[in-house]
C-alpha cells in the first residue's frame, strides 16, 4: 500500500523525464523534458489526431510539426503570435506566449474505388501551444 502512494505521489512531480498526464502531453514523439506544470518542454514536438484539444509547451525557438494524413489539404492556422509558421504545417516558437493551431480532418478515409460512396464529414482539430 505504502509503495502505491509513493509511486502516485510522484507522477508529474518535479522535473524529469516522463509521460505527464495525458491533457498536457502530445501523444507524438517529442523531446524536451517535463515541467513542473506537467507540460512538455522541448526543442521539438510532434503532434497527431490523437493531440486534439490537448495543451502542450515549447521552448522558444523549438518546432512543433504538425502531422494529420487526414486533414486533406486544409490549411493548419495558427492564432496568437508565439508561433510563426516555417511552412503549411511546420511552425517555430517565436516568443513566449500561447498560440492555438486549428485545422480541419477529415472524420472516414478517402474511398478508394472511382463511383463508390465517399464522406464528406470533417471535424475541427485543436491544440493549444503555451511557448516559453
Amino acid at each position: 500500500m505504502l509503495a502505491v502512494l509513493l509511486a502516485t505521489a510522484g507522477c508529474g512531480a518535479g522535473t524529469g523525464t516522463g509521460s505527464g498526464t495525458a491533457d498536457h502531453v502530445p501523444s507524438a514523439t517529442r523531446t524536451g523534458s517535463l515541467s513542473e506544470a506537467g507540460c512538455v518542454n522541448g526543442g521539438k514536438v510532434v503532434l497527431t489526431a490523437d493531440d486534439n484539444g490537448r495543451r502542450v509547451c515549447l521552448d522558444v525557438h523549438g518546432t512543433v510539426r504538425v502531422s494529420l494524413p487526414d486533414a486533406g489539404g486544409a490549411p493548419v492556422t495558427v492564432s496568437g503570435t508565439a508561433l510563426a509558421a516555417v511552412s503549411d504545417r511546420v511552425f517555430e516558437g517565436v516568443s513566449a506566449g500561447r498560440a492555438v493551431l486549428t485545422t480541419a480532418v477529415r472524420n472516414c478515409p478517402e474511398s478508394a474505388a472511382p463511383g463508390s460512396m465517399s464522406c464528406s464529414a470533417i471535424s475541427r482539430w485543436q491544440v493549444t501551444v503555451d511557448v516559453g
